[in-house]
């Protein structure tokens, strides 16, 4: 080990100040150095010596250039990139954090908002990228570092640089592109023809890591993790963690489709969903909300309305303090959840626009005959499913006491159908069912499916009410 540093000492003299070691992988191993031209800490990686062999000292540094260009606050750059005496490295800044695997061996499962944070971050960081026509292809714990509480994403393009360069040759120095773990199902059958799909899976496993604290597919061997890839479908991360939104469960289940056709086709679409998920501490600032959690259809109507009428009090409390209800809750008065309003319907897995379309409106129609509830038109929730906003600022807007929102997924036959009935201040659930449906006859249950939620809504609003006819 002296040795190899006392080699790079003299090969980067005058242009890097090696320091020591600070990490190892794969590919390459890492150096921090100071870089005195601009007086700064700077990583350098340096590729392993067979590696660095195999493809040369010339193509691995001009594939490499193409990275440089990617300037993103999500994104950890690209300083420098080249050969010395043998040795191929890239220069990356130094961050003073911890990389998330790092975070990840310390703690487990991290909190849900953490986690959520986390992948909005990575997700932007590849939208980007990907727009530049940059793949990762090898997007893991270890490749995202922490600064403060935010998200870098590392060595973007090295793999398939790295790939590039070196062709047929890697297999016989013994280097894998990628990780097992983290391999989409293509990657693992060694298709050439990969595309922003394959980084979109591997975000999906990530942020399974992330909430259950391992990825879904483990083995004693990496033959063994690869076949899982390709046959084996992970089980439902509420399984695993039943606290983790119904939403950002079926937002991963679409991020691991095996067929690529089936997940969501750009990192900028899996971005805009996290954005839309709440989660239970209120940990991030969204720009609408989804579910919290499950909570029994039988359970709920009698364990969430006394939180509304809790909030209610609170406001009486404070108003006999001189503090109005507008003060507390920036929203004036507080009315109750049967003044409610229904939201578009959210097609997570992009098939059945038509469907979820009728869907809300059939069930607009169903609750406001469900006598006792008092619902805003269809027409006035239109614009929220281009531009969502946070629930408490449509709750202002049209003075209602309840939002019920839902969410369709769909895969192969099946469709499930999540909603949500929510306390807009609070954002507490005042009732949550889920449906499973023949998505091969979805019109001769969709009557059945509204008539269950309408019933259910008003069961939780007026449990006093004799049922609707």
């Amino acid at each position: 080990m002296s040795d190899q540093i006392d080699r790079l000492r003299a090969a980067f003299a005058g242009r890097y100040d090696i320091e020591k070691e600070i990490g190892a992988g794969g590919m390459a191993t890492v150096y921090l150095a100071r870089d005195p031209k601009h007086d700064r800490q700077v990583a350098i990686k340096v590729l392993r010596p067979e590696l660095a062999a195999a493809l040369g000292p010339d193509r691995f540094p001009r594939e490499i250039r193409i990275v440089a260009q990617l300037q993103h606050p999500h994104i950890l750059p690209l300083y420098d990139s080249g050969e010395l005496q043998g040795f191929l490295y890239y220069v990356m800044p130094y961050v003073s954090g911890e990389s998330l695997r790092t975070r990840l061996d310390r703690e487990g499962q991290l909190p849900i908002q953490d986690a959520v944070r986390i992948l909005r971050e990575v997700a932007d960081a590849l939208s980007y990228a990907h727009g530049h026509g940059i793949l990762h292809r090898d997007i893991k714990p270890d490749n995202v570092m922490l600064s403060g509480r935010h998200a870098m994403v590392m060595d973007f393009g090295v793999a398939k640089a790295v790939s590039d360069a070196g062709g047929q040759t890697l297999t016989t120095v013994g280097v894998a592109v990628g990780t097992p773990q983290y391999m989409s199902p293509e990657q693992a059958t060694g298709s050439a023809n990969l595309d922003q799909r394959s980084d979109i899976y591997a975000l999906g496993i990530l942020g399974y890591e992330l909430l259950a604290g391992k990825p879904p597919f483990t083995g004693q061997t990496a033959q063994a993790i690869l076949s899982a890839q390709v046959l084996e479908v992970p089980k439902p991360i509420t399984t695993v963690r039943a606290s983790v939104p119904l939403a950002l469960s079926d937002l991963l289940a679409r991020c691991l489709a095996k067929n690529a056709a089936d997940r969501w086709q750009t990192a900028e679409d899996v971005h805009h969903q996290l954005e839309s998920i709440t989660t239970p501490s209120g940990g991030i600032t969204p720009s609408t909300t989804r579910p919290l959690q499950v909570v029994s259809a039988a359970t709920g109507p009698v364990a969430r309305r006394p939180k509304w009428l809790a909030i209610a009090a609170g406001v009486a409390v404070v108003a006999a303090l001189g503090l109005g209800a507008k003060q507390l809750l920036g929203a004036g008065s507080l009315p109750g959840p049967e003044r409610m309003a229904v939201l578009p319907f959210s097609d997570i897995s992009g098939q059945d626009e038509l469907f979820v379309d009728a869907m809300h409106d059939q069930l607009n129609v169903a609750l406001a005959q469900a006598g006792g509830l008092s619902v805003v038109a269809r027409s006035a929730m239109l614009p929220y499913k281009a531009a969502p906003k946070p629930m408490s600022e449509i709750a202002a807007t049209f003075g209602i006491g309840a939002i019920l929102e839902a969410t369709v997924f769909r895969t192969g036959d099946r469709m499930r159908i999540n909603v949500q009935l929510v306390e807009p201040r609070s954002v507490q659930q005042l009732w949550s069912h889920s449906y499973e449906i023949d998505a091969t006859d979805v019109l001769g249950a969709q009557d059945s499916v509204v008539r269950q939620i309408a019933a259910g809504v008003r069961a939780a609003v007026l449990p006093n009410a004799p049922p609707s006819n």
